[in-house]
């Protein structure tokens, strides 16, 4: 363990804290990467569990768009009442396909006498060439059964938009510009009418179960982490292996040099042509080497291979060739 007692040093103590620092911070970001994947994964069970489930219907189907249940989004829920079409909305720049348009927005007056908001779908830009809206197709008159996948609101959106439109579906803001009392607790994505409509917008298409790359990442970011101490130990156990070899070199240069030397320290010259004053240097050059030449100079590590090199298959052809002679 003295060969190790480096590791006492304040150079390598400060290492140490970095590799802690640095491992704190892999760990970090895998459980921020992990918290990411469990929210995907959590989303899309939500979307298998309720997106086909069995429709909410009378008054529990009414108050969930105003009290609100996060366990319901994608829950359809299925209302009766009529639309108020004069009222309607289009949310600005919505894709669709890949597509910049609108989404249309129509206040639902319900049985019970509460207005909820429906998106009914998706319309295309006109071919005016200006951004503005194609034609909107009216909803179904009358009394209307209408199923509705449930969405909480959306956030508000600080942007100016032009009369009759909205930046996001932030339900407080559609209250404004409506100036209906409509329910704020939630919307819902329109998935069927009855009766339908001769021309209704491009409707809404069950998204992608998409858990994306996050769990990778954690593990990734865990695995760098563990790396960091390997690392720090690889470079311990290099370190022990260059001393020891240093003090192997200089051992056996000062081995090779004694040979100047008889029993009482004096310089036996050896007709070489070497001076007292060139064994010394040399002994000084070793002791003062600098470590990147000393990386140089280290013997190599070698590589074991099982494979036949061509020497020996070339030896061993001979002697075949030689037994049969």
């Amino acid at each position: 363990m003295a060969a190790y007692s480096f590791l006492l040093s304040g150079r390598w103590i400060a290492w140490f804290l970095l590799c802690c620092l640095a491992s704190a911070l892999c760990v970090y970001l895998g459980s921020w990467q992990m918290a990411r994947a469990d929210a995907m994964t959590a989303r899309n069970d939500l979307i298998i569990n309720n997106y086909d489930a069995a429709a909410l219907t009378g008054p529990e189907a009414v108050d969930q768009f105003q009290d609100f249940s996060p366990n319901n989004q994608w829950r359809p829920a299925e209302v009766t009442g009529e639309y108020l079409p004069g009222e309607t909305l289009l949310v600005r720049n919505r894709a669709h396909n890949a597509v910049i348009g609108y989404e249309v927005l129509v206040p639902f007056r319900t049985e019970t006498g509460s207005t909820v908001v429906l998106d009914r779908g998706w319309i295309a830009t006109s071919d005016a060439g200006d951004g503005s809206a194609s034609e909107v197709p009216a909803p179904p008159t009358g009394t209307v059964t209408v199923t509705a996948r449930l969405q909480p609101g959306e956030g508000e959106v600080n942007r100016q938009s032009p009369d009759g439109q909205v930046p996001s579906i932030y339900l407080p803001g559609v209250a404004d510009a409506t100036g209906l009392d409509v329910s704020q607790g939630a919307y819902g994505q329109v998935a069927a009418e009855s009766p339908a409509p001769d021309v209704a917008p491009e409707s809404f298409v069950q998204p992608d179960l998409d858990y994306g790359p996050n769990l990778s990442y954690a593990l990734q970011w865990d695995a760098f982490a563990v790396l960091m101490f390997v690392a720090y130990g690889y470079s311990a156990r290099q370190k022990v292996r260059n001393d020891q070899w240093d003090r192997e070199y200089a051992a056996q240069i000062e081995d090779e040099l004694s040979r100047y030397y008889d029993s009482q320290g004096n310089f036996v010259p050896q007709g070489d042509g070497m001076t007292e004053e060139d064994v010394v240097r040399r002994l000084e050059m070793v002791d003062d080497m600098p470590a990147h030449l000393k990386d140089i100079m280290r013997p190599k590590r070698v590589k074991r291979t099982y494979a036949v090199v061509d020497a020996e298959e070339e030896d061993a052809l001979l002697a075949a060739h030689h037994g049969r002679n």
